[in-house]
């Protein structure tokens, strides 16, 4: 069962005041309220970050076919194009079972492979197409029962705008059944630039797909359903968008990782993600100036429903240099973060853009950081350590209420005012430093409200010390 400890919290604190007032009989004292500490358990889980998992198919994806020699043409039967210039192979007649296949015969370029060339070939388990080939027929690897790993330049023939058809799926919602059970790595080869709309389709027992540098476009539910898709690595290409739901029931994707030339996501792209453990982004959101919350990835309306789409597994996440901003409700109520890396080029946090994280235990703003919002960090209550960087000159409202663990903060040089409630509900916080000018005036009402362990901050007012 989820707790809520900000209600949690919330009930007690009322109910200590309660029971202030009544040993009062209704009048208040100047004695100290003495709070007792809350302890927080640990959430109960054992997540472990995949690294191992993901190095073992990135070393897979690149010793692919390593070390095999194309297969002579003499095991190969094939046509000539009208003008004699290109070949299309039509069969394979050789007995391998991992085939390499040439990207020129006789010193012509293989350009083609036939309709149902391969068709057939059940004991056919790894097969690689060179980059020379541009049009594959339909059907052309129909009945590959045992074919595992795919090496192709190819993922669409004429007509029939998807993997599948491949495999004489004639509509890509049957890719599921076209597509052998056995086939659980694609690696796509050089050339391609779109991921066509329902490309892999319900392609469920593909695990792990490599992408050339040259795919720009991963077009809406280009990977929708492929439940057994574990990695793949969009981040070493030069993609720019990818479509709604292109991810959606991604069940077993470990990490969703993008490069710094996309500049956009759609809707619900890794809805159903269930996996995944660590996200690297460009930008928070669908863009860097539309639907700029976390959930949004995940298909929530709203930035206020993000708690019950994201996947308790998600526990990392890395923002790219280049994003600029960390926009209102970023990670509202991402309770399941607990690291986040925020880069230089970060010049402010929003509006309760950490309101809730629940799990996140240490938090470092780069110098560039001018800007703090109003309940940014409210309701961390895990949170320990916090770095705000040399360059802060405001910091919002509640910033830091409900921070349960928070023991010392160091105020940067540049802060010259501590705001209203800014620290209220620290109840572990003992000290808050600044090497700056803070005035009496400038520290907010209820600054440090509950923090009765608090032995040094910038003018403690002594009523802080009373029941308030």
């Amino acid at each position: 069962m989820k707790l809520n400890f900000r209600k949690i919290t919330a009930l007690c604190l009322a109910a200590l005041m309660l029971a202030v007032g009544a040993s009062c009989g209704g009048e208040t004292s100047d004695d100290p309220i003495e709070m007792e500490p809350v302890t927080l358990p640990d959430p109960a889980d054992d997540r472990e970050m995949p690294d191992d998992a993901v190095k073992d198919y990135q070393d897979k994806l690149n010793a692919a076919f390593g070390g095999y020699d194309p297969v002579p043409a003499e095991d190969l039967t094939y046509t000539l194009s009208e003008d004699g210039t290109e070949v299309t192979l039509t069969g394979y007649e050789g007995g391998e079972v991992i085939v390499v296949l040439p990207d020129h015969i006789d010193g012509l370029p293989v350009t083609a492979i036939d309709e149902a060339a391969f068709e057939g070939l059940g004991n056919l388990k790894a097969l690689y197409i060179p980059d020379s080939v541009e049009v594959m027929g339909f059907g052309a690897l129909k009945d590959c029962k045992s074919l595992s790993t795919l090496r192709t330049p190819v993922v669409e023939v004429t007509a029939y705008p998807y993997f599948g058809a491949l495999f004489g799926a004639a509509s890509y919602e049957i890719n599921a059944s076209e597509v052998p059970d056995a086939l659980t790595t694609v690696i796509v080869g050089g050339g391609v630039e779109t991921i066509p709309s329902y490309g892999f389709y319900d392609c469920n027992s593909i695990t792990c797909v490599g992408l050339p540098e040259t795919v720009k476009t991963v077009e809406k539910f280009a990977f929708w359903g492929c439940y057994g898709l574990e990695y793949i690595n969009l981040d070493e290409t030069a993609l720019t968008s990818v479509g709604d739901r292109a991810f959606t029931n991604c069940a077993a994707l470990l990490r969703f990782d993008l490069p710094a030339t996309v500049t956009s996501v759609g809707e619900a792209v890794v809805e159903g993600c269930g996996a995944m453990c660590a996200m690297t982004l460009p930008f928070v959101g669908g863009s860097a100036t539309e639907n700029t919350y976390l959930g949004y990835l995940f298909g929530a309306l709203s930035y206020t429903f993000t708690a019950g789409y994201i996947p308790a597994s998600l526990q990392e996440i890395t923002l790219l240099a280049g994003c600029t901003v960390i926009p209102n409700n970023a990670f509202f109520e991402v309770s399941c973060l607990s690291e986040i890396t925020i880069p230089d080029s970060v010049t402010s946090v929003g509006l309760r853009a950490f309101y809730g994280c629940e799990r996140l235990r240490s938090i470092t703003l780069p110098d560039s950081v001018t800007i703090i919002g109003d309940d940014a960090f409210h309701g961390c209550f895990r949170l320990q350590e916090v770095n705000l960087g040399s360059g802060l000159k405001h910091l919002g409202v509640q910033a830091f209420m409900d921070c349960l663990m928070l023991k010392n903060v160091t105020l940067p040089a540049n802060l010259t005012s501590i705001p209203n409630s800014c620290f209220a509900g620290c109840i572990s916080l003992e000290t808050v430093t600044s090497p700056g000018v803070i005035s009496a005036d400038s520290v907010g009402w209820q600054a440090y409200r509950h923090c009765d362990k608090l032995t040094e901050a910038p003018f403690m007012p002594v009523e802080m010390q009373a029941a308030e």
